[in-house]
């Protein structure tokens, strides 16, 4: 090995070595391959007794304080990763060199012994996967400890065009490969349907895709501070904690019969998952706006004088099954409600407004749209009672965990069709959903469940204007999933833009080229100071090339990542081949209709549609009846029994 000698160590200190380069050739040759002296990101080995300690080179730079006349001398700043032990690699170093060691290049004999420590004893377990070749020797494949890798979080992070997408396909490509993983994934852009279906476009046997289709949110799974921030108009101040008060009110009194009909009234909170019925919300806010009581009388002021007498109980179901009608002006021997009576009307018009959005239905028409749904058709009923249609969060839980005959490993939550404003409150009501299933399931019962965020730092900021529930929801997962068996894997092009809570905990880290330097400043930041040396080589990186840093590797490995099976929807488009070549003529007015319509099922989910790729010239669906709000009636709910009083606040 003396012919592989390049130096000598000059300075030790916790993050690494200095090494004075003493070998005047640039080259060194040994067993036929070619090895560069001081190379960027190349590695050393510094010999011991027993033992070698593995270097990642990661500066080289000129001695500049040489007598006159002489060659100025290089210096290599080096970062300790892992020692060799009779033929066996272990990551970390507990017998530091000291100055005078000698150093030289690592062979491909060096990297057998370091790759061979990966093999796996128990070939019945997968216990790793291959994520790529080593790029200094791609002969050499990088693979990755699943349970280190899935266990403590896992980040995969790059400019657009690095390759993250395909990075990201590859990585589930080969988690869903095992029998019973379970992965939900967050599809932004409605991109990775691709990337897990065959060539004809038909989704492979073990995915679930919820998109256009059969994604369906209901409402009643949302907690009280969501449903705030989806329905209060802030636009006035005055009438925000107006809006506030009924709006607790009125959620609470609209829960009680599917309570009372699980039995579950002493434990019922705004925030329990209760099915009611958003038609009557709507419809007692607009007689509130305009409710009048009796003067010095609680009895509601209604303008059927055979009204006003009706015990409390009758009244305050009235007031929430029917639209009702109240005298106009100041009528004499009737006051206003104090607290409710031209407060409401920002409530109301929210409420219809999103109501009457087609993008919303997913959200707030569940029933409607699951009668389209094969997943959900006989699960949301419309004939179905209050404690039916709560009771029914059992059948979305083993829909959305792919617990349904046949068995699923991979759920695809298609985003791309849901509005910006309320992607926030999806992403939060889902993975809560997800996180409080396996928090309130016994030990010996917890599934492990793998949550990807793509584009995380869209719903997952590092600074926010409003509270942002999926950033709640993501953060807790990620300081508390690793107990109950929830991880997560976070998806993003600016780092910088994420929650620095979130980003943190993840373990293991798939770093490709960035560019932006807020962007590696704040890697730098959240990764371990033994790292931070390598983020300064992240604009060299070529697509499709990362940096594996953590726990999942044997040591920090600049990688080229294996393409998956099939690519995902993501690819660059090439411009001058279509502008050379032309594409087809595209169908403007069935293109407006689908965009009229909001109907993206033809552009996102080839899978939905027979398996055959999207065309524009298809007959486009007609729309839902009647959307406009009536007034006087509104779309039959299931009644609940007899209302409490309603209590005036």
């Amino acid at each position: 090995m003396d012919a592989l000698l390049i130096g000598q160590v000059t300075r030790v200190d916790a993050e690494g070595v200095e090494v004075l380069v003493t070998r005047s050739e640039s080259e060194v040759e040994y067993e036929g391959t070619s090895y560069r002296v001081g190379q960027l990101g190349g590695y050393l080995a510094l010999p011991r007794d027993k033992r070698t300690i593995i270097a990642f080179i990661t500066a080289a730079h000129q001695k500049e304080d040489v007598d006159n006349g002489a060659k100025p001398e290089m210096m290599l700043t080096c970062q300790l990763l892992g020692t060799v032990t009779c033929r066996h690699f272990l990551r970390g170093v507990n017998d530091y060199p000291v100055i005078g060691d000698p150093v030289r290049i690592a062979t491909n004999e060096d990297f057998k012994v370091i790759f061979g420590s990966q093999d796996e004893g128990d070939q019945a377990i997968k216990r790793s996967f291959t994520l790529g070749r080593f790029a200094l020797d791609p002969d050499f494949a990088v693979r990755v400890w699943g349970k280190e890798f899935l266990s403590k979080h896992v980040a995969i992070m790059g400019n657009s065009g690095a390759g993250k997408s395909c990075t990201t396909a590859r990585v589930l490509q080969e988690i869903t490969s095992l029998p019973d993983s379970q992965v939900v994934l967050f599809d932004l852009h409605g991109e990775y349907s691709a990337a897990f279906s065959d060539e004809d476009g038909n989704l492979n046997k073990n995915v679930t895709y919820l998109g256009e289709r059969d994604l369906i949110v209901p409402y009643w799974l949302l907690k009280y501070e969501e449903f705030e921030e989806l329905l209060v108009d802030r636009s006035n101040p005055l009438f925000v904690s107006n809006q506030v008060s009924f709006l607790k009110d009125a959620i609470g009194l609209l829960k009680t019969p599917a309570a009372e009909e699980l039995d579950l009234l002493d434990e019922m909170t705004l925030d329990s998952p209760l099915f009611f019925a958003l038609d009557r919300l709507r419809v007692f806010s607009q007689n509130m706006n305009e409710a009048r009581y009796v003067l010095n009388t609680e009895q509601f002021a209604f303008s059927k004088l055979a009204m006003r007498s009706m015990p409390p109980n009758e009244q305050a179901e009235l007031l929430t099954s029917q639209r009702c009608s109240f005298n106009k002006g100041n009528p004499e021997g009737e006051v206003p409600h104090a607290l409710y009576h031209g407060k409401l009307l920002g409530l109301i018009q929210k409420l219809e407004t999103r109501l009457n959005d087609r993008r919303y239905d997913f959200l707030l028409r569940p029933l409607a749209k699951a009668k389209q749904s094969p997943l959900f058709s006989e699960v949301l009923r419309e004939d179905a009672s209050s404690g039916e249609l709560t009771e029914a969060m059992a059948d979305f839980i083993q829909a959305l965990l792919g617990r349904r005959q046949p068995r699923s490993n991979l759920t695809i939550v298609d985003l791309s069709g849901v509005p910006f404003d309320i992607v926030d409150i999806t992403v939060a009501v889902l993975t809560r959903l997800l996180f409080d299933f396996n928090f309130w399931s016994p030990p010996s019962h917890r599934h492990p469940t793998l949550l990807v965020f793509e584009e995380a730092h869209n719903y997952i900021p590092r600074t926010i204007d409003k509270r942002s529930f999926a950033r709640e929801a993501v953060e807790r997962v990620a300081k508390e999933g690793r107990k109950y068996g929830v991880t997560a894997m976070i998806v993003s092009q600016r780092p910088s833009e994420l929650s620095e809570t979130a980003l943190s905990q993840c373990n293991s880290m798939v770093v490709m080229r960035l560019n932006n330097p807020e962007d590696q400043a704040y890697i730098r930041r959240v990764v371990s100071d033994q790292f931070a040396s390598l983020v300064r080589m992240l604009p060299v990186l070529r697509p499709g090339e990362a940096f594996v840093i953590g726990d999942a590797v044997l040591m920090p490995l600049r990688t080229l990542i294996d393409l998956p099976a099939r690519l995902p929807r993501s690819g660059d488009v090439d411009f001058p081949l279509l502008w050379s070549k032309g594409t087809p003529e595209a169908d403007v007015q069935s293109i407006l209709d689908h965009w009229w319509r909001q109907d993206r099922r033809l552009l996102n989910a080839p899978s939905e549609n027979s398996g055959q790729q999207p065309v524009l010239n298809v007959e486009v669906p007609e729309p839902d009846p009647v959307r406009t709000p009536n007034p006087v009636a509104f779309r039959p709910q299931p009644k609940p029994p007899n209302l409490p009083p309603y209590r005036n606040a």
